[in-house]
């Protein structure tokens, strides 16, 4: 196709999506006169008029909406190439911002990220620790790590893994106080509590064995939004925590925490990596999702049956 026709097909198309020639102009960079003269040439050309014009209100023809919608979706495609091109020739830099829930996102990401970064060394990542984002997108993320379901149609969930909760205290505290035999025996214990960030509410200690399911009022000295604060008073030997076992492993396997009724697990939340679901994701972005998502669901503490995880520490 010839240059000055060219012109005239995406002059008119710019005209008929952004309703006039001086939004047209704006969108391409050159004047409302511009725009107009290059439809009229494209109208020669054709021999056929696609635009009606008055001193109040442009309008499509008949003819024009019939070409209008033979050329609008091959010039989307001709842009999001070009996009496609200038990513690619710029592979590889700006900024992913990335929002998490602080648990998950401190063990298991944080140390992704550094490994992240040795390979895309000018990709800066700029992370947000907060369990109460609700729009991602608004927000101005492109990455977030949440737990539990999200419903929503702009973003694409990709599930990680599930995060099962445990009992756990420190030997200290369990030689002074002797570990509960049932979820029931948790009445007599300091039981170390969450409070949520977004609701205010208290965590509830849902414990799961087999078909039985058993919710204990459970009281303590210690209320927290934060879960780190909770475990770190756990491991002083301040009283009985509720965590995720992803969380605690460690601990278990560093001997600071031991665990308690390990037949009683909760299954938890399933943890889901999420991004935007609009075409034209940059490079950057797609990069670290695929980075993450590959390491993430290979690691043995997210992917092992939680029962075959604690079998180390049970007794």
């Amino acid at each position: 196709m010839a240059t000055d026709s060219m012109r005239g097909v995406l002059s008119f198309v710019k005209t008929v999506s952004s309703g006039s020639f001086v939004a047209a102009a704006r969108e391409l960079g050159i004047t409302p006169v511009a725009v107009s003269k290059n439809v009229v040439r494209l109208e020669r050309e054709l021999g056929v008029r696609l635009l009606q014009r008055s001193t109040r209100k442009l309008g499509v023809t008949r003819e024009g909406r019939l070409f209008y919608e033979r050329c609008a979706d091959p010039l989307r495609e001709l842009e999001d190439a070009r996009s496609a091109a200038r990513e690619r020739a710029s592979a590889m830099t700006g900024v992913v911002r990335v929002t998490g829930v602080a648990p998950f996102t401190q063990s298991y990401v944080q140390p992704l990220i550094a490994a992240f970064a040795r390979v895309y060394p000018n990709v800066e990542i700029e992370l947000d620790l907060d369990d109460t984002v609700t729009d991602m997108i608004g927000q101005g993320y492109d990455v977030g790590f949440r737990a539990g379901r999200v419903e929503h149609a702009s973003v694409v969930a990709r599930r990680i893994a599930m995060l099962p909760f445990v009992v756990c205290g420190s030997p200290d505290y369990l030689a002074r106080q002797p570990p509960p035999q049932a979820p029931s025996g948790l009445e007599a214990h300091n039981c170390l509590r969450l409070r949520h960030r977004g609701s205010g509410r208290l965590i509830d200690w849902t414990l799961v064995r087999g078909d039985e399911r058993i919710t204990p009022q459970v009281h303590g000295n210690l209320v927290s939004n934060d879960l780190t604060a909770l475990i770190t008073a756990a491991v002083h030997g301040q009283g009985l925590a509720y965590a995720p076992l992803p969380r605690v492993l460690p601990l278990l396997r560093s001997g600071e925490l031991k665990l308690v009724l390990p037949d009683w697990i909760w299954p938890g939340f399933e943890v889901s990596l999420h991004y935007p679901s609009r075409k034209g994701v940059p490079a950057r972005v797609r990069a670290f999702v695929k980075f993450m998502l590959e390491h993430l669901r290979r690691h043995p503490d997210l992917q092992t049956d939680p029962h075959a995880l604690l079998a180390p520490f049970r007794g």
